[in-house]
This record gives structure tokens, sequence and C-alpha cells, in this order.
């Protein structure tokens, strides 16, 4: 075998090594799912395919997953709009409390929410709050039908770090024209905020 053959067949092991990975990842969240009861909403596709695509799509780099949900909603439809407006919740308290934090934990910055900074933080999250929300992806929506009539709602959606970051250095600039506090180490809150931070689900 010639060494142009053995560099092009590590190629591609390097290239289908991420899918292969993904691949337990979803079949285990399709066994989840179907031990729960749950079902997928609003999609002409399987389940298989819809999480196969999904966690494709995760293999993306720059990329990540915010989940929202609904909880004793009579209305699948309403369901789905509560979670996707708590998804968008979801990130702004992440990204507000990240924000808070490496404020606060700098000595030359330090404010603390009840201190000069709390209306920089409040108006920041309202702001970035409106501006994620475009930013949300629909990849897909799960529902669980309860004896009492209700159900539950989980809505899955793709966000692009660097359309993310956009979304929030236009909410940090915007806040901190109503802040002076915020005003004075400007530069410096645009670097944390331009950081960005490790997404947590409430999966």
């Amino acid at each position: 075998m010639t060494m142009k053959k053995i560099i092009l067949i590590t190629i591609a092991i390097l290239i289908a090594m991420p899918v292969f990975a993904r691949g337990p990842q979803y079949r285990k969240k399709l066994k989840e799912y179907k031990k729960e009861g749950r079902e997928l909403f609003g999609s002409s596709k399987t389940m298989k395919d819809v999480l196969r695509e999904h966690y494709e799509s995760l293999g993306a780099e720059g990329v990540f997953e915010v989940v929202g949900t609904a909880v004793g909603v009579k209305s699948e439809s309403i369901g789905q709009q509560v979670a996707w407006n708590n998804a968008s919740i979801n990130y702004v308290q992440q990204a507000g409390s990240f924000l808070r934090g490496r404020i606060d934990t700098d000595s030359h910055t330090s404010g603390g929410p009840d201190g000069e900074f709390s209306h920089f933080y409040s108006a920041y999250e309202t702001l970035l709050q409106k501006e994620i929300r475009g930013e949300l992806r629909p990849s897909y929506t799960m529902v669980r039908h309860l004896s009492d009539g209700t159900c539950q709602m989980m809505s899955f959606f793709i966000v692009n770090e660097d359309a993310a970051t956009r979304a929030r250095i236009k909410a940090m600039e915007l806040a901190a024209t109503e802040s002076v506090a915020a005003q004075r180490i400007a530069g410096k809150i645009r670097e944390y905020v331009q950081e960005g931070f490790e997404e947590q689900s409430d999966e």
C-alpha cells in the first residue's frame, strides 16, 4: 500500500469518527424517549431520522444545543411556543449569570447585582432574550401526554455560536448606554461577552 493511500484512508477514518461517535448518542436518546412515553411532535419524519439529523448538526463546529420545556399545558401548539420561550429564557439566564460572575470576580470592575451594575444586568438580560430568540433554530419537539389531559413538551434548538455572540454583544452595547458604570468598563465587558460559556441543558 502506497503512502498516498495510507494518508487517504487515515483522513477518511478521521472524518467518519465523529459520525460513529454520535450514533450511540441518538440511539440511546431514542430508547429513553420510548421508555418515557414521549412522541415526536410536528414532524413527518421518523424519530430516528430526526434524532440522527439533530446529532449530526451538533457535530458541526461552533454550534450547540438549547432546550426549552413546557409543563401542564393543554394545547400542544401553545406548549411548543411556551417551550421556545423557555429555551430563550434558559439561555439568557445562563449568559447573564456568566457575565455577572466575570464582572464580580474582577477586582477592577466588581459591582455586584445589588451595586451599580444592577440596572445594566437587568437591561442586558431583557435585551438578550429578544435578540437570541431569533437565533434559536428549531430542531425537534417531543411531547408526552399525561393522564390529567395535559402534556409536557420538550423543544430542542440548534444555535450557532457566532450568531449567539453577535446577539450578546448587541444586547450588551444597548444595555451599556443606560449604565454609566458599564460604560466605564465597556471594553472589559465586551471581552467577557465574547468569551461565551458552556451551554447546560435542563434535560
